[in-house]
């Protein structure tokens, strides 16, 4: 299953005409968080596949507060066949997480989800190199067979603030259950955000930006 393909499906429907202004807002959005999209600059391509992910997955649609993932899967999109209903289904069952670098054994690599603590390896993947150990992660695992694929989306942390990061994942674990999923997803879109205010402010001490006493404005 190429899930850039069926992604690029979810695109053409959900970014087309009828859903322009939703598109528009979106950007908005998430560019308020990740900064000016420069085509010339070296991590265009990732905002963009960032953009797509959030806005696929995570943001509801103004018009029925689904997702547009959630509005496909309820919808059946009747343009898609059977093997890509399938993809939709695992696309939804995706884990969208922080994660450290295990190791690479071969083509596979090797993740710990730092919320769970459940490894997970991901079978033959086209990305095995620019993983540190010492560096949190958040990314997507959609499901594939008895493994799982990345999702184009990666946003790196830091590794002088992995300890930082760590202390608020710990706060969150010890939750109730029924609100650990919403406080989650919270840290990781504020993180997002932090990480390009390092960008913004690389004069500042990276730990400082990250501390959750920070005095920047996010």
């Amino acid at each position: 299953m190429n899930y850039d393909v069926l992604v690029e499906k979810l695109m053409d429907v959900y970014a087309n005409s009828s859903f322009s202004e939703e598109v528009v807002h979106a950007k908005r959005e998430f560019f308020d968080r990740a900064g000016i999209l420069d085509e010339l600059s070296g991590d265009f391509e990732m905002k963009m596949a960032q953009f797509v992910d959030w806005y696929l997955f995570s943001r509801p649609l103004k018009s029925t507060q689904y997702t547009p993932l959630q509005r496909a899967l309820e919808e059946g999109l009747r343009s898609l066949d059977e093997k890509d209903r399938v993809g939709l289904e695992n696309l939804h069952k995706s884990i969208h997480s922080l994660f450290e670098f295990v190791k690479v054994k071969g083509e596979d690599v090797y993740v710990r989800d730092v919320f769970t603590g459940i490894k997970h390896i991901i079978r033959k993947s086209p990305i095995v190199i620019g993983f540190n150990r010492d560096e949190l992660f958040e990314a997507r695992l959609i499901p594939y067979g008895d493994s799982f694929q990345f999702s184009k989306a990666f946003c790196f942390h830091p590794p002088p603030v992995t300890k930082i990061i760590l202390k608020e994942v710990k706060k969150i674990k010890k939750m109730p259950a029924d609100q650990i999923q919403n406080a989650k997803e919270a840290l990781l879109v504020r993180l997002f955000k932090l990480r390009y205010k390092h960008e913004q402010y690389k004069h500042l001490d990276v730990r400082e930006i990250y501390s959750p006493d920070s005095k920047l404005r996010i």
